[in-house]
């Protein structure tokens, strides 16, 4: 058994390794779990809005991930057959944020960064191919047991943190419910060398249509030289094979954007899409973070901040309670905090950002456009909508709950 005057962390993603970094800048000590062998490089989030650069900031990372990733100071909100329906400025924001405007930086990037953060600390162990299997705890401890390609292992200490994804175990383990809905179609994503900079698209574009939204994002890539995702919704009653036939997501793509040479596809991915929240974030000495709090549908790039929020949140509590400023019950804040604004900001602004791109009522659509065309000519009107579009809001709503 390890000693056990530690936090362990299970899941070694971007917010789990944010966690750690967090950690670490305390001075508590702490074990890192993680079951795959390396950082994934699968395309996932790539979004960072202004409230998590802030956090990164105190950790002293904010610059290197500027220095990695696209700035990006305006969004498109389109419609498929009409065109540009507004362009949103970010710097509307700068009274708000030192950093008025998104960066696009996919986690794996964010991960490595962090990773190579820590190695300028102390007291912590990274263990990967450590697959969290089962958790308990007493009064003062709890034991994760794990696989490990040594065999079962068990790993103790006063604090577990479950940052393992929507289909954490360590959420399983605990008291609560995982409640809210699956949507029916899943999400195809589609990345492509092709620059539709080149015929007019911002690096981060929401296309409403009825029959098909889509969205489209420009991030760097594995060679900094910029690949573009394409993500659609499909057909329920399609088979992964058909939606990734090359030919079905050639049409797809050229009925999007024609042009006369084929694309060139780099990556495909199919997943489900959930909305849901844990009914606690805390279970006595298990807490959750991240996806294994909370998932929802990518538009609107919220779920992995809203990950990095959970951590600074958690870990600035944990080491009050670590140095006795503060008692457990601290802990309880944290879930009233960050569960509160998952299902006010997080699941409300997700849900409705996909009702308006596939709303199929002519009218309710023009009265959307026309709404926000007035938004975008009105300074007054487009700090508030974008202060909420970029989590400032939320973030000012979670530390109003006491």
């Amino acid at each position: 058994m390890e000693n056990d005057n530690r936090v362990i962390i299970a899941g070694a993603g971007p917010v789990g390794y944010t966690a750690a970094l967090n950690l670490a800048h305390y001075g508590i000590p702490f074990t890192l779990l993680e079951a795959e062998a390396m950082i994934k490089d699968d395309p996932r989030a790539g979004t960072i809005h202004p409230p998590s650069l802030e956090m990164f900031e105190t950790l002293g990372v904010a610059e290197t991930m500027i220095e990695r990733g696209y700035i990006v100071r305006n969004y498109h909100y389109r419609d498929r057959k009409t065109g540009l329906v507004a362009n949103f400025d970010l710097g509307v924001l700068a009274e708000d944020t030192p950093f008025p405007y998104r960066l696009m930086l996919e986690q794996h990037k964010v991960s490595g960064i962090v990773h190579d953060a820590l190695q300028k600390h102390n007291d912590f162990s990274i263990l990967r191919q450590h697959t969290v299997k089962n958790v308990t705890q007493s009064r003062d401890t709890v034991t994760v047991e794990v696989s490990t390609p040594d065999g079962p292992k068990s790993i103790r200490g006063r604090y577990l943190i479950g940052c393992d994804g929507g289909r954490s175990q360590v959420r399983k383990c605990m008291d609560v419910d995982f409640a809210g809905f699956t949507h029916p179609e899943r999400f195809l994503v589609v990345s492509t060398t092709y620059n539709f900079a080149d015929v007019g698209y911002a690096f981060t574009n929401y296309i409403a249509d009825p029959k098909e939204w889509c969205a489209l994002f420009k991030v760097p890539g594995w060679n900094d030289e910029g690949i573009w995702r394409v993500v659609f919704p499909t057909d329920p009653n399609l088979s992964q094979e058909e939606l990734f036939d090359d030919d079905a997501i050639e049409a797809r793509l050229q009925s999007f954007q024609a042009k006369k040479q084929p694309f060139e596809i780099v990556h495909r991915n199919l997943y489900q899409v959930h909305q849901r929240v844990a009914s606690s974030y805390r279970d006595g000495r298990i807490l959750v973070a991240g996806d294994a709090a909370h998932i929802n549908n990518p538009l609107g790039g919220m779920g992995m901040n809203f990950g990095f929020h959970d951590v600074f949140s958690l870990t600035e509590k944990l080491a009050k309670i670590w140095t006795n400023e503060a008692e457990e019950d601290l802990l309880n804040l944290y879930d009233r905090q960050r569960r509160t604004v998952a299902e006010e900001y997080l699941q409300r602004q997700t849900i409705e950002n996909k009702k308006n791109l596939e709303n199929t009522d002519p009218a309710e659509r023009e009265a959307f456009h026309d709404s926000l065309r007035e938004i975008i000519s009105d300074p007054a009107k487009a700090r508030p909508y974008l202060r909420r579009a970029s989590m400032i809001e939320g973030i000012e709503r979670a530390a109003s709950i006491n």
